[in-house]
C-alpha cells in the first residue's frame, strides 16, 4: 500500500511540473493565432522571437478597406484655416514641413508621410483667412485645384453645402462612417436628409479643442471646503444648482472697492454664447431632427424655460460672473479671451471657467492647479451629461465639388483619417492632453466621458431666422421673457428653414 501511495504521488508531482509547460505552449499557441491577444507571450515564446510588442500592435489594427494605388505623385491640397483667421482657432492637424518635439507636429508629420508614400502623393496646406470665399470663388471658377476642405462647422454647411458646392459624403464611395475613426455622434448630428456634407473624425484635433468643458480651480474648492466636483459628476449630483452655490461661495471683492472688477475673485468666467452651452448640456435644444431625419425647430418647454432662467440667472449675475462681453472694451481685438479670461482663471482668481477645451492647452504654463468636468445637468432626474461642441471653432472635413478626381480623394481621405487614428488621436488624447496637460488621474477619467457624450445642436448650423440668437444673445438682454423672444423669431425661422432646405435638398 505505501509503495502504492508513493507511485501516485510521484505520478501527481510530475503532472504538476509538467502542466505549466503544457499550460504555457497553449497560450502560445492562442498568441500564435491572435497575436493581439497576447503580446507578451509571442515575445517571450522562442518560436515567435522575431515578434515584438509594436509588431502585435500594428496586427491589431483596423485597416481601412481601400485598394492599392499609385496617385503619381498627386499634389493633393487641402483648405484649412489660416492662422490670420483667429488667433486661437487655426488648423494644426493638417500639416507639418519637419518633426519639431512636438507632440501634435510630429504625430501630423509622420501620418503625412505615411500616406504620402503609401499613394505617391504630396500633401500640401493651403491655410485662408476667409477659408469659405477662397473655396467659393475657386469652385465658382470651375478650377478643380482644391481636394478637400478642413473649416468651421458652420461655414462649411450655411456657406458652401447651402449652394451645392459639397459632396454628400454618405453617397461617396470608400468613406466607410462605421469604422473608429469616424465620429458616429457627429455624422448622425450633422445630416440632414440622410445627407452629410461635412463630418469630424479622427483627423482633427480642432473639433476637440472646440469641445466646451468646465474647468475648475482644486484648492479653491479645497479651501472653502466645498464638494469634490468630480465625486459630484459621478454621483450624478453636478447640476446647475451646484455649480451656482459653488460660484457664490467663491466670489470676493478682493480690493474692498465695493464692486466686481478683473482684479477681483469670480465664480465663473464665461461668455456670453455659453448660455446655449448650458442649455445643451441640460439635454434642451433649439433644432431636433424627426424619424426621416428633417430638421424641426423646438417650441420652448416648461423645463426648457426652466433651465433657461437658470442659465440666464448664472451668466448675468454680476456679482459672481465675468464674461468676456463685459470687459471687451478695455481690451483691443482677441485680447480680451486672454488678458481677461486666462488671467482671471490662471491666476487663480475664479472657482470655475466654462470654455473650448483648448484653453487646457493654454493654462498649461500657468500655476493654477484645475481639474476639467462636463457642463452640469439640469437636475439629477436628468440621465445624462451632454457636452457641447463650438460649430464656428470645431473644424470638420469635406469634400468640395472641385475635386477632380472623387475616388482618388475619397481613398486620401478615409487613409488619412484611419491612419490619424493610430497616430494623431492618441498624441491629442492620451499623450498630450491626457498626460501633459491634466493635473490628475480624474481628469482623464473626465475626458473620457465628455468626448463620449458630445451633443451638436443643428440650429447652430445654419440659425434660421435668427432662432439660435435668442439663445446665445440671452445673457445679453435684460428681458427675461423667453417664450415671447422664441414667438417673435419661430414664424420667420420655420420659413427660412423651409426655404434652405427645399434649396439644399434641390442639389444632386
Amino acid at each position: 500500500m505505501k509503495k502504492y501511495i508513493m507511485l501516485v504521488a510521484l505520478i501527481l508531482l510530475l503532472f504538476a511540473l509538467f502542466l505549466p509547460s503544457c499550460n504555457n505552449k497553449a497560450q502560445n499557441t492562442v498568441g500564435d493565432k491572435n497575436e493581439a491577444n497576447a503580446p507578451a507571450n509571442a515575445v517571450n515564446d522562442a518560436d515567435n522571437a522575431n515578434e515584438t510588442p509594436e509588431n502585435t500592435a500594428e496586427a491589431a489594427k483596423i485597416l481601412p478597406d481601400l485598394p492599392e494605388a499609385d496617385f503619381g505623385g498627386h499634389e493633393f491640397k487641402i483648405v484649412s484655416k489660416g492662422p490670420d483667421h483667429n488667433v486661437h482657432w487655426f488648423a494644426r492637424d493638417i500639416y507639418a514641413e519637419e518633426e519639431t518635439g512636438d507632440t501634435i507636429n510630429d504625430a501630423v508629420y509622420k501620418r503625412n508621410i505615411n500616406i504620402e508614400e503609401k499613394y505617391n502623393i504630396k500633401i500640401k496646406e493651403l491655410p485662408q483667412k476667409d477659408p469659405y470665399g477662397f473655396c467659393n470663388k475657386i469652385i465658382k471658377s470651375g478650377s478643380d485645384d482644391i481636394d478637400l476642405i478642413s473649416a468651421g462647422i458652420d461655414g462649411c454647411n450655411n456657406t458652401l453645402a447651402a449652394n451645392g458646392m459639397l459632396y454628400d459624403l454618405l453617397n461617396v464611395p470608400r468613406l466607410d462612417f462605421k469604422k473608429p475613426w469616424w465620429d458616429s455622434k457627429t455624422t448622425e448630428g450633422l445630416s440632414i436628409a440622410h445627407r452629410l456634407y461635412s463630418a469630424v473624425g479622427d483627423m482633427t484635433v480642432m473639433d476637440k479643442d472646440a469641445t466646451w468643458v468646465i474647468m475648475f480651480n482644486k484648492d479653491m474648492v479645497k479651501n472653502y471646503s466645498l464638494d469634490d466636483p468630480y465625486a459630484l459628476v459621478k454621483n450624478g449630483k453636478w447640476t446647475l444648482d451646484a455649480m451656482y452655490n459653488m460660484m457664490k461661495s467663491a466670489a470676493k471683492d478682493l480690493n474692498g472697492d465695493g464692486k466686481m472688477t478683473p482684479d477681483d475673485q469670480f465664480g465663473l468666467v464665461t461668455q456670453n454664447k455659453n448660455t446655449i452651452d448650458f442649455y445643451n448640456g441640460a439635454d434642451e435644444y433649439v433644432c431636433k431632427k424627426d424619424e426621416n431625419d428633417m430638421p424641426y425647430i423646438i417650441k420652448v418647454s416648461e423645463r426648457g424655460i426652466s433651465v433657461l432662467t437658470k442659465a440666464w440667472e448664472i451668466q448675468t449675475d454680476k456679482t459672481v460672473t465675468i464674461t468676456a462681453e463685459d470687459w471687451m472694451s478695455q481690451y483691443p481685438n482677441d485680447t480680451v479671451w486672454d488678458k481677461m479670461q486666462l488671467i482671471v482663471f490662471g491666476e487663480g482668481r475664479a472657482m470655475f471657467y466654462y470654455a473650448g477645451n483648448n484653453r487646457v492647452t493654454l493654462l498649461r504654463a500657468m500655476d493654477v492647479n484645475f481639474g476639467i468636468i462636463p457642463p452640469p445637468k439640469f437636475d439629477e432626474a436628468q440621465p445624462n451629461y451632454h457636452v457641447s461642441v463650438d460649430f464656428w471653432c470645431a473644424s470638420a472635413i469635406a469634400i468640395p465639388t472641385a475635386a477632380s478626381d472623387i475616388e482618388r480623394t475619397a481613398i486620401i481621405l478615409e487613409a488619412l483619417t484611419a491612419e490619424s487614428h493610430y497616430t494623431v488621436l492618441p498624441a491629442y488624447y492620451d499623450i498630450s492632453l491626457k498626460s501633459k496637460l491634466t493635473r490628475d488621474e480624474e481628469s482623464g477619467d473626465m475626458l473620457d466621458l465628455i468626448f463620449a457624450n458630445r451633443a451638436y445642436d443643428i440650429s447652430k448650423m445654419y440659425n434660421w431666422g435668427g432662432i439660435c440668437d435668442v439663445v446665445t444673445g440671452l445673457a445679453a438682454s435684460k428681458n427675461i421673457d423667453i417664450v415671447s423672444q422664441f414667438e417673435k423669431k419661430y414664424t420667420a425661422a420655420e420659413k427660412a428653414m423651409e426655404k434652405s432646405l427645399e434649396k439644399l435638398l434641390s442639389f444632386e
